[in-house]
């Protein structure tokens, strides 16, 4: 793929070319009633990284809203194979108005098949329709992927584990959720590693 496969730059606006996009914060930031930061909001592609579990998936669907498309990592690569042998993609792939795509594992060891990748999103930009795309769990070099896309139409969201005050409003939020005291949101709060799953799973202990 080179310069000319790319699709042409998104208009400008008074501030002058947009620039990459990168904004960072918790998964919980990003489903509530807080303000979405206007590159998420407006741009449409965004690529969302974060370690495994710390609601990349969640976070897409939330953002993708209920008329979503969902292309998981199986059916990634069944389409990457359709247009291998069919020099086409699926209309309800590519025409999608709202597509969440999970990214699939070890694409940096199968050429191939990133190149197919890179193909498929940058077929996505522009036209109006959004895209998030969630980092794979492993062997994805997201920075590829991402590189098939003008960076005026995307935008990266890292997400990340809470720290300090922000580990104890969640364990007590799943205090709450299974009827115990309080007071046994402190003992998760030095668990490494530190999972929204492990504290659940501490705390279940606690019952």
């Amino acid at each position: 793929m080179g310069i000319a496969d790319l699709p042409p730059d998104p208009p400008t606006d008074l501030q002058g070319p947009p620039l990459p996009a990168l904004v960072s914060g918790t998964s919980s930031e990003f489903m509530g009633k807080k303000p979405l930061p206007r590159s998420i909001r407006d741009r449409q592609m965004v690529f969302i990284l974060g370690p495994a579990g710390v609601g990349k998936s969640t976070v897409a669907r939330t953002l993708a809203g209920t008329d979503r498309t969902m292309l998981s990592e199986s059916h990634v690569l069944d389409a990457i194979n359709h247009h291998a042998r069919h020099r086409e993609w699926q209309s309800e792939w590519l025409g999608a108005t709202a597509l969440v795509i999970e990214s699939p594992c070890f694409l940096n060891r199968r050429p191939a098949a990133l190149e197919g990748f890179q193909e498929l999103v940058r077929q996505r930009a522009g036209g109006g329709r959004r895209t998030w795309v969630i980092e794979a769990k492993s062997g994805t070099a997201m920075e590829s992927i991402m590189a098939a896309v003008h960076p005026g139409y995307r935008a990266t969201l890292l997400l990340r584990f809470p720290v300090g005050r922000g580990r104890i409003r969640f364990a007590k939020r799943v205090c709450d959720e299974l009827g115990i005291a309080n007071i046994h949101a402190r003992s998760t709060v030095d668990l490494e590693p530190w999972t929204y799953e492990q504290v659940r799973l501490t705390l279940a202990s606690q019952k």
